[in-house]
């Protein structure tokens, strides 16, 4: 149960903009659980939310994999895989050179609870905003500082989806085309956080397909809401959510 549990909430939370390592980091201390191998349980759990986000998005990698065999589209698919690498850098930047450091340093579910507030800060704000342009018309600063965004998502508490949601939104991205940018940038990031830490898997191989199957099929669960969510432009639930989960954890963890 408690593997189905982990796998479920990281299903669900990575792409609802909730943030998923600040759920993992609270829950695993208020359940007493062994750090060691929970990293490498979550890195297996960042490869199912990878494989939910591939099968979710399929028709767009296809549509963008296709255009560079099209002689109308190859500029078009070119410059979309361009903004993709340069939003994907800042990330892969800072896990590469800061993730351990951030991770012996700001792991503790205190820390966590606290960055949910300033999640719900973003999410609210998410919702005044309106763009219009699509993916295409973005430039490549703007995806650099959307990609910022995501790194800053490094930390637990900080939602990736809700960090990189509200800067797509914030440069003036369509509702639409900030969901669809936020889950395709998501696919090295996931698939890199999976890879490095999958052979430190010390989990029997049942708990771990258990926790696997959970992660991926609420994920798909969870991008068909945030999708839903942010096109109604309605993201001021999941900032009241982190608020009360916020004070919840505090009052779990004997700080309240």
């Amino acid at each position: 149960m408690k593997y189905l549990f982990l796998g479920s909430l990281q299903g669900a939370t990575e792409f609802l903009p909730v943030s998923s390592s600040g759920h993992l980091t609270i829950f695993s201390s208020i359940l007493k659980l062994d750090s060691d191998n929970m990293t490498s349980l979550f890195a297996l759990l960042h490869l199912a939310t990878f494989f939910a986000v591939l099968l979710f998005t399929y028709r767009e990698i296809l549509q963008i994999i296709g255009g560079l065999f099209s002689r109308e589209e190859n500029r078009n698919s070119i410059r979309y895989i361009a903004l993709l690498i340069v939003a994907t850098i800042p990330a892969v930047v800072a896990g590469l050179f800061l993730e351990e450091r951030i991770s012996s340093i700001f792991s503790s579910p205190y820390f966590a609870a606290g960055m949910l507030f300033i999640t719900a800060f973003f999410l609210l704000l998410s919702d005044r905003f309106n763009g219009k342009f699509e993916i295409l018309k973005l430039g490549f600063m703007g995806a650099f500082l959307i990609g910022c965004l995501q790194a800053v998502a490094i930390l637990p508490g900080i939602s990736r989806s809700g960090m990189t949601i509200f800067g797509a939104l914030l440069i003036g991205l369509s509702r639409k085309d900030a969901v669809k940018f936020s889950f395709l940038m998501s696919l090295p990031v996931t698939l890199g956080a999976g890879i490095l830490e999958l052979g430190k898997l010390n989990v029997p191989m049942g708990y771990a397909i258990t926790a696997f199957l959970s992660a991926f099929f609420t994920g798909i669960i969870g991008l068909f809401l945030v999708k839903k969510f942010v096109i109604k432009g309605k993201l001021r639930g999941f900032a009241i959510y982190c608020i009360i989960f916020a004070v919840a954890s505090f009052i779990t963890l004997g700080v309240i």
